[in-house]
């Protein structure tokens, strides 16, 4: 995979280069082409090392187990309420965090 987007790196570099559009960016000698290959190689490491520490940061999370419902008995006596007294009671919690 890395081998696959670093190939479409060189090649849409290269491609911009010989395309003559991009005058005043393009690299002069090959050199240039060279020490920009070598940036792109170490930006793309560091963007592979970002994502290795935030997998290891996650990796607890997808570990653990879903939260299940659970069955809670309410003491509602002596307090008003509209129905039949056995009527069961289904309480869903919807919660947003952004």
């Amino acid at each position: 995979m890395r081998t696959k987007r670093l190939s479409v790196a060189v090649a849409v570099l290269l491609a911009s280069a010989l395309s003559g559009r991009l005058a005043s960016a393009q690299p002069r000698t090959m050199e240039d082409l060279q020490k920009q290959i070598d940036a792109l190689r170490a930006e793309m490491k560091a963007v592979q090392k970002d994502l290795q520490e935030i997998k290891a940061l996650l990796a607890p999370l997808k570990a653990q187990q879903p939260v299940q419902p659970r069955n809670v008995v309410l003491d509602v006596a002596n307090r008003p309420f509209r129905g039949a007294r056995t009527a069961r009671l289904t309480l869903v919690e919807f919660t947003d965090y952004q």
